[in-house]
């Protein structure tokens, strides 16, 4: 396993976010973490590549300790796209090679930019490479900001929420690119997200928390609707719907205990 979580627990000032949390991550897949709001998704991933520091636990990166690993080491392991990411007056082509920093001595080479050009290319952001970052909508600055962690080529990548402001044809592409980029550069990919008809199309694994703690994972072709049902608070059944599953409500949010 190329990550592995032992017993970490998270708090804000007095407050229990995290609470004994274990699992381990393998190369080549994409695993999905899912939740209600305020479970602790996102807190989890700041803690995968030491933004917040645990309270409790241990968290291992290839049999190395996090916690020994300086920001530099981290960036050559683990690359992270926040859900929101801010503009600036920069181009989308500067912004994208900033992700080459951990593997740049003194400047960039020839490689670093051809590696830059060709992400863009398979973003399908390449007309929009010498546009500044504030020109763009939220969807293009998150296109953006996943491209930057792609160049960064790391064996870990970390994506919170990658999809939430993108319109259905970019999330399908986005998707694709990221498990055609896990399973081919045998990548381990660790995501938050909403949408669990997308979860369970895309993904591999997946871990689910409840009362700030791992409720259930797996493999994703595993997970039951009574799993949801439990981790959602409301009546769900998946179908297939031309081979791909998908999660439908059973009754009104509102009438749900």
């Amino acid at each position: 396993m190329i990550l592995t979580v032992n017993q970490i627990d998270f708090k804000y000032k007095s407050v229990k976010i995290l609470e004994d949390i274990n699992f381990s991550i393998p190369r080549g897949a994409i695993t999905v973490i899912l939740g209600p709001n305020g479970v602790g998704k996102t807190t989890l991933l700041k803690c995968l590549n030491k933004i917040l520091t645990p309270s409790a636990g241990r968290i291992y990166v290839k049999d190395k300790p996090l916690k020994a690993m300086d920001i530099r080491q981290i960036a050559k392991e683990i690359s992270y796209v926040a859900q929101y990411n801010e503009a600036g007056k920069i181009t989308v082509f500067d912004a994208v090679l900033m992700g080459r920093y951990p593997h740049i001595r003194f400047t960039a080479g020839k490689e670093d930019l051809k590696k830059v050009g060709s992400v863009l290319t398979h973003l399908n952001l390449s007309h929009m490479a010498l546009k500044n970052l504030y020109e763009l909508s939220g969807g293009e600055l998150q296109q953006v900001a996943i491209a930057r962690a792609l160049v960064q080529e790391t064996d870990i990548l970390l994506l919170d929420e990658p999809t939430s402001s993108l319109d259905l044809k970019n999330q399908t592409r986005l998707l694709s690119l990221v498990r055609h980029i896990a399973q081919d550069h045998n990548l381990a990919v660790i995501m938050t997200m909403h949408d669990l008809n997308s979860a369970l199309r895309y993904a591999d694994q997946y871990i689910c928390l409840k009362n700030h703690t791992v409720f259930g994972a797996g493999k994703i072709e595993e997970i039951r609707s009574e799993l949801l049902t439990k981790v959602y608070g409301l009546p769900v059944e998946i179908i297939r719907h031309k081979g791909y599953p998908l999660v439908v409500p059973l009754e009104d949010a509102s009438k749900a205990a």
